[in-house]
C-alpha cells in the first residue's frame, strides 16, 4: 500500500469511527480527578448535535455556546485561583445529555515531554528514588500519560485517565515528571496536574507543530520540505492537483496505446509524503499533544535529545521551533519551557565530540526567552544512556520553575554557568553566572579543564578556584587564548556551587567565537573534486579538530593537483574569518581559501603553508562579505611524508565565521 493510500485508508476509518448521531462529550482530557490551571481562563471543549446549545458549569460559573456545523464547541471559564475542593465539571446539551466530570482541582499543569529518559518511570529509578515515592501517596498531585500513537494528521482525543499520585500510580508514570510535580506540591501547597506524553528513542522533528517554523531563516528549507509533502497543505495540495491532472493525461494516452496494441507509458508518481513515526519527519506532535489543544496549561518540561545527537547547533534551532509551535498551540506566548541537558555518555570513540556539539546546542537554546536547562554533568552514568537519578532532575526542573514561573526568590536555579574569560598572562580567569561560593564536590582541584593557543591544541590545565572564579594554567601553554570544560562525552567534572548544583560543559570560542562570530560552516554539505573512496570523505564540518577516519577529511589519491574542497553554507552569510588546520600526518602543504555568494565566480581571500606531516591550524581574517560558498583549494603538496599518499589532502576542519542570523 502507498502512503497516499495509507493516508486515504487511516481517514476513511477514523470517520467509520465516528457515531451516527452525536451527543454532548468531552475529549478525555476532562476526565475524573481533573486538574484545571488557575489564574487564566480555562477551554472547555468538546462535541455536540451541530447546532445544539452546550452549556457549562463548573464553580459557580455558567457559560454557554453553540455547536458548530461539525459539532465542535468550546467556551473558556473565567481564570480562577487554586483551590483543593473536589468540585464537578457539568456539560449538558440542550434537549439533550449531560456529562459530569468530578473531584476536579485548580491548580498549576505542566506537560512532560521527550524520549526515553523523560519516558523513563518511577519503577526504574534507584531503589531511594523509587522509596520515596512508595512513602506515601501526594494528595494534592494528579498524573495522566498519553498512551504512544502515531497519525499523520492531527487528532482531537486520546484514550487516558487522570489518577491521584498514590505509590502505585507513581510507579509507571514519569519519574523526571513525578518528582518535579511532588516537588511543586511541596513548595506551592496548591494542586499539580502533571500530562506526560513521551516516547523512547524519538527524534524532536515528529514532535514538531508546523506553525513553530515562522521567522526561524535557517529551517527555511526544512519547513519547504515538510509543506510540500503534508498533505492538505498549499504546497501538497498543488502537487497532488498537478500529479491528478497528469494522471488523467496518462490515462488516455494509456487507453490509446491499449486500443494500438502498445506498451504503456509509465504511471505519474504521486507526491511523496512525509514518512511517520516517532523517529521519522512526523507523527507524535499529532497523536500526543494535539489531542491536548487548547488544554489550559502553566508550561512545559523537555528531556530529548539522545537521537539528535551529531546535529549541533541545528538542535538549538529545532528546540526554538518546537518551543514557538507549543507556545502558540496552546496560547501561552510566554509559557515557561524547562528542559534537561543531557548526561554524559559514551556514543563512541568515533562520534567524540558529538555529544559536546549538543550540549553546546541545549546551552545555547537558554537565549530563547522563559526557558530553564537543568543540568546532569553530576549525575548521569557514562556507560548507561538511562541514568537512574531521577529525583534530582526533577528536583532541579522544579528550581527553575519555583524561581522564575512561581517568584520565589531564595531558590538558586541553576549550577555555574560560563559567563565570560579574560587572560591574564600566562593563565585564563573565567567568570560564571549562579557562581556564589564555588567548590568542588570531592573537595579536590577543579577537574576537566583544558587551554590552548592560537593553534587550537587543548592540553589540561590545572585549576584553582579564586573567589567566584577559575584560574587555569598549563606548563604545556604558554600563551593561551582559549579555555573549555567538561569538553569530552564521558566527562564527569566536579565543579559546583555551595548549593552543590553542577556547572555545564563549555568552550570559550565555540559554537560563538568572542571576536569573530558564530561558525556558521558547522555541519554544513561539502563536495570534493576528488572524492576520498577508503571512508575519509566525511569530517570537515564536524567541530573536531582530531586526525582519524570519520572526523579528519581527505581527498583522493589522483595526481593531478590542483584539488579542492567547496562547502555549502546554505544561503548567503556574512562571513569575516575562516579557520582550517591540518593533522601531524600526510604530505598538505599550501591551502588556499576561496569564497563566492553564488558559487560560480570565487574570490581569493588568502592561503597558508603548512609544514609536512605536522599538526597545525591557522585562520584567515578579511572584511566582511557576503558569502554563500566557500573553498579550500590544495594547490601542491610535500614529498610524501608516510604511509600516505602524497596525493591526499588532509583538512582536520574547516571553519567560516560571521553572524549567527
Amino acid at each position: 500500500m502507498t502512503q497516499a493510500s495509507r493516508f486515504l485508508s487511516l481517514a476513511l476509518v477514523a470517520f467509520a469511527a465516528l457515531p451516527a448521531t452525536a451527543e454532548v462529550r468531552l475529549p478525555r482530557i476532562f476526565t475524573d480527578g481533573a486538574v484545571l490551571q488557575r489564574d487564566r481562563a480555562v477551554p472547555v471543549w468538546g462535541q455536540a448535535d451541530p447546532g445544539k446549545k452546550v452549556t457549562v458549569k463548573f464553580a459557580g460559573q455558567e457559560k454557554s455556546a453553540q455547536a458548530a456545523g461539525d459539532g465542535k464547541w468550546r467556551i473558556d471559564l473565567d481564570a480562577m485561583p487554586a483551590s483543593a475542593e473536589n468540585r464537578v465539571l457539568e456539560a449538558a446539551e440542550e434537549g439533550g445529555n449531560r456529562v459530569e466530570v468530578k473531584d476536579v482541582l485548580v491548580g498549576e499543569v505542566w506537560l512532560a515531554s521527550g524520549q526515553s529518559n523523560m519516558e523513563l518511570s518511577v519503577g526504574g529509578t534507584l531503589k531511594e528514588n523509587q522509596d520515596i515515592a512508595k512513602s506515601g501517596p501526594v494528595p494534592l498531585l494528579r498524573l495522566i500519560t498519553v498512551p504512544k500513537k502515531l497519525s499523520p494528521y492531527r487528532l482531537d482525543d486520546f484514550e487516558g485517565q487522570w489518577t491521584p499520585a498514590t505509590p502505585d500510580s507513581a510507579m509507571p508514570f514519569s519519574a523526571v515528571a513525578y518528582f518535579f510535580g511532588r516537588k511543586l506540591t511541596e513548595e506551592l501547597g496548591v494542586p499539580v496536574g502533571l500530562i506526560h506524553s513521551s516516547w523512547g528513542g524519538s527524534r524532536i522533528e515528529p514532535w514538531l507543530a508546523d506553525e513553530g517554523f515562522e521567522g526561524i531563516e535557517d529551517l527555511r528549507d526544512m519547513r519547504d520540505f515538510r509543506d510540500a509533502r503534508t498533505p492538505g497543505s498549499p504546497k501538497y495540495d498543488d502537487l497532488m492537483r498537478r500529479h491528478l491532472t497528469a494522471t488523467r493525461a496518462w490515462l488516455d494516452a494509456a487507453e490509446r496505446a491499449l486500443q494500438a496494441h502498445q506498451a504503456l507509458p509509465g504511471q505519474p508518481s504521486a507526491p511523496p509524503v512525509l514518512p511517520i513515526g516517532s523517529n521519522q519527519a512526523t507523527g507524535t506532535y499529532q497523536a500526543m499533544i494535539h489531542p491536548l489543544v487548547p488544554y489550559g496549561l502553566r508550561g512545559f518540561l523537555w528531556y530529548q535529545g539522545e537521537s539528535n545527537v551529531g546535529e549541533g547547533m541545528l538542535y538549538t534551532l529545532k528546540m526554538q521551533a518546537l518551543i514557538q509551535g507549543w507556545r502558540k498551540q496552546f496560547a501561552v506566548p510566554e509559557a515557561p519551557f524547562l528542559y534537561v541537558q543531557l548526561a554524559p555518555y559514551g556514543y563512541g570513540d568515533e562520534r567524540e565530540g558529538a555529544l559536546q556539539a549538543l550540549w553546546a546546542a541545549q546551552r545555547d537554546a537558554l537565549k530563547i526567552p522563559h526557558t530553564g536547562m537543568a543540568v546532569t554533568m553530576d549525575i548521569g552514568t557514562p556507560n548507561d544512556i538511562h541514568p537512574k537519578n531521577k529525583l534530582d532532575v526533577g528536583y532541579r526542573l522544579a528550581r527553575w520553575a519555583l524561581a522564575d514561573t512561581y517568584g520565589k526568590t531564595n531558590v538558586v536555579k541553576s549550577g555555574p554557568l560560563y559567563q565570560s574569560f579574560k587572560v591574564d598572562g600566562n593563565s585564563i580567569r573565567l567568570q560564571f553566572q549562579y557562581a556564589d561560593g564555588l567548590a568542588t564536590r570531592d573537595g579536590k582541584a577543579p577537574s576537566y579543564f583544558e587551554v590552548a593557543g592560537p593553534d587550537w591544541n587543548f592540553q589540561p590545565a590545572t585549576a584553582e578556584i579564586a573567589g567566584n572564579e577559575v584560574v587555569l594554567k598549563s606548563d604545556k601553554v604558554a600563551q593561551p587564548v582559549m579555555a573549555r570544560y567538561g569538553w569530552y562525552q564521558k566527562a564527569e567534572p566536579n565543579l559546583m556551587n555551595k548549593e552543590g548544583l553542577p556547572a555545564s560543559s563549555f568552550h570559550t570560542h565555540w559554537p560563538d567565537d568572542p571576536v569573530l562570530g558564530r561558525n556558521v560552516a558547522f555541519q554544513k554539505p561539502f563536495t570534493s573534486s576528488d572524492p576520498n573512496k577508503s571512508g575519509w570523505n566525511a569530517g570537515l564540518t564536524d567541530g573536531n579538530w582530531e586526525g582519524g577516519a570519520g572526523s579528519c577529511f581527505a581527498t583522493g589519491d589522483a595526481p593531478a593537483f590542483p584539488k579542492h574542497v567547496t562547502l555549502d553554507l546554505g544561503r548567503s552569510r556574512d562571513i569575516q574569518a575562516v579557520r582550517f588546520g591540518v593533522p601531524d600526518y600526510g604530505a598538505t602543504k599550501t591551502i588556499v581559501i576561496s569564497v563566492s555568494p553564488d558559487g560560480k565566480e570565487f574570490q581569493e581571500v588568502g592561503k597558508h603553508e603548512f609544514a609536512g606531516k605536522t599538526r597545525a591550524g591557522t585562520e584567515l581574517r578579511f572584511d566582511k562579505r557576503p558569502v554563500r560558498f566557500v573553498r579550500a583549494t590544495f594547490a601542491d603538496h610535500h614529498d610524501k611524508q608516510d604511509q600516505y599518499s602524497e596525493n591526499h589532502g588532509f583538512l582536520t576542519e574547516l571553519e567560516a565565521y560571521g553572524s549567527a542570523q
